[in-house]
């Protein structure tokens, strides 16, 4: 490397290392916007089978609803929860894929995953898949959820069971659907 490269490396301050951290402040934690929840009706494991990763169970999601202040609608009867037991662990993380359809007919494909936590309920990252509309946006966010099993209610019907899921997306600018050609429409 030649020297006149190095010299305006030279001019920046010191980057941290582990003795001059210990007093930097925490900073603070990027703020959340609620999105939406979902209630979302299962049906009981199809399958819990051992494989080199641990034990996969498939729990196939069968509708269901969600609602938030930007978006609300149906749960399709297309989708299930791959999830997987950590043999080491015990812990289950959820794998899911499934569809959420819009009051306004907009499909939004739906990827979670996240592990148990021992008070109960799990943790969850979310990824959405939107192609085009108002809610493109969600492409763009980054998402976490907090999973509950729903106790009492409604009525079940045997051999399903209803969750809860809670989702929220870190607050952006980036919450509206811009086109690269500076639109708000596709060219």
């Amino acid at each position: 490397m030649h020297l006149s490269t190095l010299l305006p490396l030279l001019s920046f301050p010191l980057l941290p290392t582990a003795q001059n951290t210990t007093a930097l402040p925490e900073p603070p934690a990027p703020p959340l916007t609620f999105l939406y929840t979902s209630y979302v009706h299962c049906r009981d494991a199809l399958y819990r089978s051992p494989g080199p990763l641990g034990t996969r169970t498939a729990i196939p999601i069968i509708g269901g609803n969600f609602t938030g202040p930007r978006l609300s609608g149906t749960i399709l009867p297309l989708g299930a929860d791959w999830g997987l037991t950590d043999p080491r662990t015990g812990v289950f993380s959820a794998d899911t894929r499934y569809n959420l359809r819009t009051d306004d007919g907009t499909d939004i494909f739906v990827r979670t995953s996240g592990p148990a936590q021992p008070g109960g309920g799990l943790q969850l990252r979310a990824l959405f898949e939107v192609g085009v509309g108002e809610l493109y946006w969600l492409n763009e966010v980054v998402a976490v959820g907090v999973l509950s099993n729903v106790d009492g209610g409604e009525e079940v019907e045997e051999g399903t069971f209803w969750l809860r899921i809670d989702v929220w997306h870190m607050t952006t600018e980036n919450d509206h659907t811009k086109y690269a050609n500076g639109s708000m429409e596709i060219a």
